[in-house]
């Protein structure tokens, strides 16, 4: 793939990526336009942003004019929706057939080299209003993480989006548990379907990334930690309380 920009950017002592959005250039949901995506990115500062479009790859030369001298790198992943929820992929190029099955988009990534993220694992599934878009149509008991850890969606994924920028706050705190009771990588993305939260939660790094395959290593050696207050002007990790 090609990488558009080249900025350091960050906040403070960390590198910052929003790792999930989507754009009304590949996604039916979405009011972002590429263009509004470029200039909200420059102006909030961040390091690097993911175009995640919905079972369906961007070529970020459509983008390049736009982008160069932003000072931001901008990447894309795909978000594929399979039959245990929505996976964030990076390294995969183009949507392949078979994918929604798991175990299938497993093997494709591995083949080349990519990662997979379980993205907003757990976004309704906590409220018993909504269990019957579970498949046993039991709601998830919020004080087992160390059952919710062993649902098969997490054994093929090598992060958790712990931090979702459109998910409640006990939902994404109930993915941390679950993310560290695994000892997965833990990601934030905003989700972001509109310009304004563009960032509003972000992926940490300790140091720069300039590309895709840097991305991939840091998700693979667990370097990555959810954080946000970059659009308050202070990025701090998220952390369970007490």
């Amino acid at each position: 793939m090609t990488d558009v920009g080249g900025g350091a950017g960050g906040s403070g002592r960390y590198f910052t990526i929003d790792l999930h959005l989507h754009t009304n250039r590949g996604s039916a949901d979405s009011n972002l336009t590429p263009a509004d995506l470029v200039a909200r990115a420059r102006a909030i500062g961040i390091g690097a942003v993911c175009i995640t479009e919905h079972d369906n790859a961007w070529n970020l030369n459509e983008i390049a004019a736009q982008a160069a001298g932003s000072g931001v790198i901008f990447l894309h992943g795909i978000e594929v929706t399979t039959e245990m929820g929505h996976v964030g992929v990076f390294g995969l190029n183009e949507y392949v057939g078979g994918i929604y099955k798991l175990r299938e988009l497993r093997r494709v990534v591995d083949k080349l080299g990519g990662v997979m993220i379980a993205n907003h694992p757990f976004r309704y599934k906590l409220d018993p209003r909504f269990s019957f878009i579970n498949p046993d149509h039991q709601a998830i008991d919020p004080s087992r993480p160390e059952t919710a850890a062993k649902l098969e969606i997490f054994a093929m994924c090598d992060a958790v989006e712990t931090l979702n920028g459109a998910c409640s706050e006990e939902e994404n705190r109930f993915a941390l548990q679950v993310a560290r009771q695994l000892g997965l990588a833990e990601v934030a993305g905003s989700d972001s379907h509109s310009k304004n939260s563009v960032g509003c939660v972000t992926t940490l790094l300790d140091e720069p990334i300039a590309n895709e395959r840097d991305l991939i290593y840091m998700i693979k050696a667990r370097k990555t930690r959810a954080g946000r207050g970059l659009l308050a002007g202070g990025v701090a990790p998220f952390e369970l309380p007490g």
